[in-house]
């Protein structure tokens, strides 16, 4: 059974597209882009899923920079259409929001809505991290800024839906490896 290696927790887009390119395989987590990277580089996984380009934030320079120093070969390239949504703690509502947790670019993607709302704003490694954060955190004040998955995931409630600048919001994810044979997707 093939390993995909992927960066972040479950619910993390990199997860969402390994499980939606490869539902068989194993999927396992790493901390970071360079992480993933390597698992598959040594073989630890047979690929990885690494984010290259969001079309509102641009490129994900960590990962461009891997490509640079590293060996491995770019098998496939997915689309992933970005949403991104306001999720709190059971029993909170829109108007008890403080304060929002979330990965930098996914901040970037919604930077009008949270000015509007003139919300205190908290990096997180990534959109999962911060949606597991509010959840340990239960605190009706506070809300991640994640994808509608990972709110089923970590048991949040959903106070806003599409809060991002764009409706043409996508991630292009790469499939790596260390063969340089593409792989095709129906």
């Amino acid at each position: 059974m093939k390993k995909v290696a992927y960066s972040g927790i479950e619910g993390a887009f990199a997860h969402v597209v390994a499980r939606k390119l490869f539902p068989d395989a194993i999927h396992v987590s790493y901390e970071n882009f360079k992480e993933a990277y390597k698992a598959a580089e040594t073989g630890e996984c047979d690929l990885a899923v690494l984010p290259i380009r969001n079309s509102y934030a641009g490129p994900v320079k960590e990962v461009a920079k891997l490509f640079e120093e590293g060996s491995l070969h770019i098998n496939a390239e997915y689309d992933l259409p970005i949403t991104q949504n306001l999720l709190g703690v059971r029993g909170s509502r829109l108007s008890d929001i403080k304060k929002v947790i979330s990965q930098k670019k996914a901040l970037e993607q919604c930077d009008g809505y949270i000015k509007e709302k003139g919300y205190e704003i908290e990096e997180a490694e990534n959109t999962a991290v911060a949606a597991r954060e509010v959840g340990r955190l239960q605190n009706i004040s506070v809300a991640a800024v994640a994808s509608l998955e990972v709110a089923a995931i970590y048991g949040l409630k959903v106070l806003a839906e599409h809060i991002n600048e764009r409706d043409d919001n996508t991630t292009r994810f790469v499939v790596v490896s260390r063969s340089d044979e593409t792989i095709s997707f129906q």
